[in-house]
C-alpha cells in the first residue's frame, strides 16, 4: 500500500499513537486516583470537564499561532511541557502535596496546552499525504484510536492496579517525551506554517479570522454544531461508568479498562469494516445512522446488570461509531485551505469541545441524583433524539452541500 510506503505518515502515526496511549493512561489514573482519594462522582466529573474547557478557552488563539509561527517548534515545546506537567503529579503525590486544588491546575494547564497538538495533527495530515490518500489516511488516524482505546484503558487499568496511578501518570510523561521524538523525525517543510501571504489566497480572504470563514462555508458550520451536541450527549457516560463499576459492579479499575477495551474492539472493526465496504450513503443519512446507533447502544450500558452486557453494549456502539470521525474530519480537511487551517481548526475545536464538559460535569451531578446507570441510560436517549433530529433536517442538507 502506496500510504504505509511513506516515511513521514508512519513516523506521524506511530508517534501520535504513542501519545494517545499515554492520554488513555492519565484518564484511567486520574478517574481512579480522584474517586479512591475523595469519593466524589461530581469531583471526577470536574477534572474530566477541565481539560477540554481549557482546550477550549486557548483553541482559537493557538489556531491563530499555528497559522503564523513554526508549526514543529510549538508541538515540540507544546508536548516537553505537558510531560513535565504530568511528572509533577505523582512528585507532588509521593511527597504528600499534591491537594485537589493543585490537581486542577496541572490538568488545566496541560488541556490549556494541548490544541498545539491536537490541532496540529489534523492540520499537518493533508500536508504529508495525497488528497486522494486523505480519506485512508483520516482511516488509518481512526484505526489508530480504535488500537489505543483497545489497548490503552485495559492497560491503563493494569498499570494502576499494580503500581498506582502516580507511577502510572509518571508512563504518561514519557509517552510524550517519545511523542517529541517523532516530531523531530519529520522535516519541518511538512508541517507547513502557512500565513496569510501562502499561495491561492486573496487580500480580502487572508484577512478573515476562522469564524469568518466558517460563516463561508455552511456545511463546515452544520457538522461543527452536529458535533457539539454530540460531546454533550456523549459527556455523561464518562464520570458516570466509573461509578457503575465500582458501587454497582463491585469491580476495580481493570474491569473499567476493559469495557472501554470492548469499545475500542468495536470500533477498530467499524473502522476496517467502513474502510472496507464504504456504503454510498448521503452524508445525512451517514451522520444520522451514527449517532442514533451510539445512543442505543451506549444507554444500553446503563441498564446493564453484569460487566459483560456492559462490554457487549460497548462493543456494538464502537462498530457504529467509528466511522464518524473518518467522515467529519476528511470533509473538514477537504474544504478548509492549508492557509486558513490553524484558525478555522482552532475556532472548531473551541465550539465543540463546550459541549463535552457541560455533558460531563451534569453526568457527575446527575450520578448522585439518579445513580450512575440510570445517568447512561438519560445520555443514550438524549443521543437517540439528536439522531432524529440529524436526519430530519433534509433542507439544511441539502443547503449546506449547494453552498
Amino acid at each position: 500500500m502506496k500510504l504505509l510506503r511513506n516515511r513521514n505518515f508512519v513516523v506521524y502515526w506511530t508517534g501520535s499513537t504513542m501519545v494517545q496511549m499515554g492520554l488513555q493512561f492519565s484518564t484511567i489514573a486520574l478517574t481512579w486516583f480522584v474517586l479512591q482519594t475523595t469519593g466524589s462522582a461530581a469531583r471526577i466529573g470536574v477534572v474530566l470537564a477541565l481539560f477540554p474547557i481549557s482546550r477550549m478557552v486557548t483553541s482559537p488563539f493557538i489556531g491563530y499561532v499555528l497559522d503564523r509561527l513554526p508549526r514543529r517548534a510549538l508541538m515540540v515545546t507544546d508536548n516537553l511541557c505537558q510531560a513535565i506537567l504530568y511528572l509533577f503529579i505523582p512528585i507532588l503525590a509521593w511527597t504528600h502535596t499534591l491537594s485537589f486544588g493543585t490537581l486542577l491546575v496541572i490538568v488545566g494547564l496541560a488541556g490549556a496546552l494541548s490544541p498545539l497538538s491536537m490541532i496540529g495533527r489534523g492540520v499537518i495530515l493533508p500536508n504529508i499525504v495525497a488528497i486522494d490518500e486523505l480519506e485512508l489516511a483520516n482511516g488509518f488516524s481512526q484505526l489508530r484510536m480504535s488500537l489505543v482505546s483497545l489497548l490503552g484503558p485495559a492497560l491503563g487499568g493494569v498499570l494502576v492496579a499494580f503500581f498506582g496511578a502516580p507511577m502510572t501518570l509518571l508512563i504518561t510523561a514519557g509517552c510524550y517525551g517519545l511523542y517529541v521524538g517523532s516530531l523531530l523525525l519529520i522535516p519541518s517543510s511538512r508541517y507547513r506554517s502557512a500565513d496569510a501571504s501562502d499561495a491561492g489566497g486573496n487580500d480580502a480572504e487572508s484577512k478573515l479570522n476562522g469564524l469568518q470563514f466558517l460563516f463561508r462555508v455552511p456545511l463546515l458550520v452544520l457538522l461543527i454544531v452536529i458535533t457539539l451536541f454530540f460531546n454533550l450527549t456523549y459527556g455523561p457516560l464518562e464520570p458516570a461508568l466509573p461509578v457503575l463499576v465500582s458501587r454497582e459492579f463491585h469491580t476495580g479499575a481493570s474491569v473499567l479498562g476493559l469495557i472501554w477495551s470492548s469499545f475500542a474492539v468495536g470500533s477498530l472493526l467499524g473502522t476496517m469494516l467502513w474502510s472496507r465496504f464504504r456504503p454510498q450513503w448521503s452524508l445525512r443519512l451517514s451522520i444520522s445512522g451514527i449517532i442514533l446507533c451510539w445512543g442505543a447502544f451506549s444507554g444500553g450500558v446503563g441498564i446493564s446488570g453484569h460487566p459483560w452486557q456492559a462490554m457487549l453494549m460497548m462493543f456494538l456502539g464502537g462498530v457504529t461509531f467509528a466511522p464518524y470521525n473518518i467522515l467529519a474530519a476528511t470533509m473538514q480537511q477537504k474544504l478548509i485551505p492549508d492557509r486558513h487551517r490553524g484558525k478555522v481548526y482552532g475556532v472548531m475545536q473551541s465550539i465543540t469541545s463546550v459541549g463535552l464538559p457541560i455533558g460531563q460535569m451534569a453526568g457527575g451531578f446527575l450520578v448522585k441524583g439518579i445513580g450512575a446507570g440510570s445517568t447512561i441510560l438519560v445520555g443514550g436517549i438524549a443521543t437517540v433524539m439528536l439522531g432524529i433530529v440529524v436526519a430530519s433536517l433534509r433542507r439544511a442538507w441539502r443547503t449546506a452541500a449547494r453552498v
